[in-house]
Parts: structure tokens; C-alpha cells; sequence
């Protein structure tokens, strides 16, 4: 226990304490999953919104210190719903602030999937989401609901199909010319700069804007109408409010690699 405590305690260091949330995973059991920090809880969620428990759907996998893994099939709208909150938000529709998101993946399927998300299109409810593009590239995009525009940054390195991989996109905070950075690592090296970041705009963005918009991970949308399934294993999803440092991103991948036993 003292080691866990230790590691989250480093975590949160490399982290910082705005706006931090993140999930380790350690339940196996239930329809709640506890964030640590801000936020709120977690619900394992399939078809129409129905809450189902992990350990029907959701095998959860043991990989050491008590963290788990889960696994999302699409088929079966499998994802997470959270609900809204001011530290999910990072723009209040004027201008937007510095964030940073991570995890785990293993995906079985490489297409257009949201790792995380906090984007709800058909309520004109977006902001960003986060996940893989249908070239199997890491992508971020920021979306301006009232302007009904976007800024889109993809990496150059393509995911890999069926191993672990960690994860991270940063985002500066900036409108003119903004800096997306994505990092990804096979696990067996250190996590590199996977490429061009730089963003493409749709329409006239401004800013992201604090909405109603529900957290999902796994999915993009609502609970009762997933869009753009993962299918797969997560592990350790997470976001903060600030761009990380590549040094900091090597620091929170250090960690949650030991917390994994990967």
C-alpha cells in the first residue's frame, strides 16, 4: 500500500492540480468506478444507457497493485459515462487553457474511435474529443459549439493493432496556431514526439466552451447514443490542465507502466 501511495503521490506531481483527474481502474466489481481528484464517478454503461456491471461486460483484467484494465466492445456500445464538470472543460467560449490527456490502449480494432470525450454533437453540445482517426492516427480536435467550428490535430505515427500502448496528447492553450503534441510508446521504450501536432481549422474557431456535455470514455456522445466506439483495452485514462512536458510525460508514463506491471 505504501508504494501505491507513493506512486500516486509522483503521479500527481508530474500531473500538477489543475484541473486533474484521472481513473486507475482498481475496481473489478459493480457499476461505479471512483475517480481520484475532481470530477465525479464513473458508469459502466452498454445499450440505451443501461447501467451494467464490470464484471459482466467488462472483464475486467488484474495487472498488478490492484489496477485493472477494461475491455470495450463496440457491438455491445460498450463505454464509461461520467457526467459533466467544470474541470472536464478547458475554454469558456472566449479562450481556451493549457490540457493534457492520457492512457493505456490496446485496441483490437483501428478506426475512428474516442479514447475520451466530452462532446456531444447532437445537442450542439461539443468541446473536444479525444481518440483515433481512421488512418489509425492519435487525434485531437477542439470544437467551438457556437461557431460550429474546429481545430483537428493528428499524429504522424500510426497506432499499433493489438498491443498495449501509452498515450498523451497536449494541448497548449493557444487560438492562433495552436500546439497539439502526441506521444505514444509501444511500452518498450520511452514515449516520443509521434509527429505532426499541428492543427487544421474547420470554420472560424474561437474557443472550446464549458457546456453541458457528459464525459464519456470509450465513446464519443451521450451514453444512450454512443458514437465512435473504442473496442479494445483501457487502462489508466486520465487529464489534467496543463500541457506536459515531454519530460513529464515520460514521468507519468514511468508511473503508470509500474502501476500496470507492463
Amino acid at each position: 500500500m505504501a508504494f501505491i501511495a507513493r506512486e500516486h503521490g509522483h503521479l500527481q506531481q508530474a500531473l500538477g492540480t489543475t484541473k486533474l483527474s484521472y481513473w486507475p481502474f482498481v475496481e473489478s466489481l459493480g457499476v461505479l468506478v471512483t475517480g481520484i481528484t475532481a470530477g465525479t464517478d464513473l458508469i459502466p454503461s452498454e445499450t440505451s444507457a443501461a447501467a451494467e456491471a464490470l464484471e459482466d461486460d467488462f472483464s475486467p483484467l488484474d495487472h498488478r497493485n490492484g489496477v485493472h484494465s477494461y475491455h470495450f466492445n463496440a457491438v455491445g456500445d460498450h463505454h464509461l459515462a461520467g457526467g459533466d464538470h467544470a474541470d472536464y472543460s478547458h475554454g469558456n467560449g472566449t479562450v481556451d487553457s493549457a490540457a493534457s490527456w492520457f492512457a493505456w490502449i490496446l485496441p483490437t480494432d483501428i478506426a475512428t474511435t474516442s479514447i475520451m470525450a466530452k462532446y456531444d454533437s447532437a445537442g450542439n453540445l461539443e468541446e473536444w474529443k479525444w481518440g483515433i482517426d481512421g488512418s489509425g492516427q492519435l487525434e485531437l480536435e477542439l470544437h467551438d459549439a457556437s461557431a460550429s467550428a474546429s481545430e483537428i490535430g493528428a499524429s504522424t505515427s500510426v497506432l499499433e493493432y493489438g498491443i498495449w500502448q501509452f498515450v498523451c496528447t497536449t494541448y497548449d492553450g493557444t487560438e492562433t496556431a495552436p500546439v497539439v503534441t502526441h506521444y505514444i510508446s509501444d511500452g518498450s521504450a520511452l514515449p516520443t514526439d509521434a509527429g505532426d501536432g499541428t492543427t487544421t481549422e474547420s470554420g472560424a474557431y474561437v474557443a472550446m466552451e464549458n457546456t453541458a456535455a457528459p464525459l464519456t470514455i470509450g465513446c464519443a456522445g451521450v451514453s444512450a447514443l454512443p458514437t465512435e466506439e473504442f473496442t479494445g483495452r483501457i487502462a489508466f485514462p486520465g487529464m489534467t490542465g496543463k500541457a506536459l512536458t515531454a519530460v513529464e510525460v515520460e514521468g507519468v508514463y514511468r508511473i503508470t507502466k509500474r502501476l500496470l506491471g507492463l
